[in-house]
């Protein structure tokens, strides 16, 4: 099964995201919704709080796939370009009060999703995401 949706990129559409992946994952069960919609929101955060400088949104778009082993999620905006996996990781052996500000949600990104890729493609940022569903008793 596969759903789309495309918003504008401004924070009060991460709602609707959120909202969009609960109804297109039903199946997949609680911690896998919210997994998913941890690593999307984050990423789409992102792209609506530093993806447009200028201060003009763009678009988001959301493409969600379910098969029996996988979810799979494209993000695709058309914001500055940004690889958000050329971040370093995050130093979380240091006292939370002397990290630098920022990297922690690409951290959280790489840890709740199995495969992430990123890709700047006809001026977009295209942003894959996956992660295996857990094996059905």
């Amino acid at each position: 099964m596969m759903a789309e949706l495309t918003v504008r990129a401004e924070l009060p559409a991460l709602a609707a995201i959120a909202d969009f992946l609960a109804e297109t994952l039903t199946e997949c069960g609680d911690e896998m919704v919210f997994a998913v919609q941890l690593a999307v929101d984050e990423a789409c955060s992102n792209t609506i709080l530093y993806g447009y400088p200028g201060g003009g949104a763009g678009t988001i778009t959301v493409a969600c796939t379910v098969d029996d082993e996988t979810v799979s999620v494209v993000i695709t905006d058309d914001g500055v370009a940004f690889d958000p996996l050329s971040a370093p990781p995050p130093a979380l052996d240091i006292p939370v009060e002397e990290r630098p500000i920022g990297g922690l949600g690409v951290h959280f990104i790489r840890t709740v999703m199995d495969s992430v890729a990123y890709a700047r493609r006809n001026e977009k940022n295209v942003l894959s995401m996956e992660k295996r569903r857990p094996a059905s008793s």
